[in-house]
């Protein structure tokens, strides 16, 4: 009996300290703040439920109750961190000049900024291997995040619809942005040569867009017949 009567008191006591846990704050807000933590230390590969858990001061199943699985727990944490990126896009545009290329550059500045502020989510939010895109809010605020270097790209070139615009387009400035950051947070040699603050991503990126932005402007040669066709139906 006594035995029996120790493992209530260690079960109710786990009980209570998980009920403190919910009432002294969210247990799902808890949880994805552990896992940033865990993700800053061990990376993705060393990503567990457990760690998280055992930081967020509740059992080891608890995290299955809010999140399924750790897919499911990654997947909420990038779409938080997607919403947050987009946030950021639009906020550095609203302070930015209205012009097309003012606009464009300022994504690409919110996109390598939110990468070295946030090293643990932008290393995920990109790892399709680890991340359940059946998840709403993941896929509604990846395509907002996707739908703003569209739109911006897509403004260069004022004659063209998005429908229109090239791929190659969007995937080169995709690429400007995505590799300056991923290379700053990754590679020390790269950082080295950009020089390693933030500053200094801003030049290296702004010298970057400038050398594209013949490209993302300039039209295709098949394209000024149709240009003169559409001035002259105007008239």
């Amino acid at each position: 009996m006594a035995k029996a009567g120790g493992g209530n008191r260690r079960a109710g006591g786990q009980a209570m300290r998980e009920g403190e846990a919910y009432h002294h704050g969210d247990l799902r807000e808890a949880l994805l703040e552990a896992a940033e933590s865990v993700l800053l230390e061990q990376g993705v590969e060393g990503f567990t439920l457990r760690e998280c858990a055992r930081r967020a001061g509740v059992s080891h199943g608890a995290p299955a109750h809010h999140f399924g699985d750790a897919r499911g727990l990654l997947s909420e944490f990038s779409a938080l961190s997607f919403e947050r990126l987009d946030a950021l896009m639009r906020a550095y545009r609203q302070r930015g000049e209205p012009d097309a290329y003012a606009q464009f550059a300022a994504t690409g500045l919110a996109y390598v900024d939110f990468a070295l502020a946030n090293r643990a989510r932008f290393q995920l939010m990109f790892r399709s291997d680890r991340l359940d895109y059946r998840n709403e809010r993941l896929s509604a605020a990846g395509a907002r995040v996707y739908a703003q270097l569209v739109e911006t790209v897509t403004a260069l070139r004022p004659e063209r619809s998005r429908d229109e615009m090239p791929r190659e387009l969007i995937a080169l400035a995709w690429s400007i942005a995505h590799g300056v950051a991923t290379l700053m947070l990754d590679n020390r040699t790269f950082a080295e040569l950009v020089g390693g603050r933030s500053e200094h991503a801003h030049a290296m990126m702004l010298d970057l867009l400038r050398r594209a932005r013949p490209l993302f402007e300039a039209a295709a040669p098949e394209e000024a017949p149709k240009r003169a066709a559409r001035a002259a139906r105007r008239r």
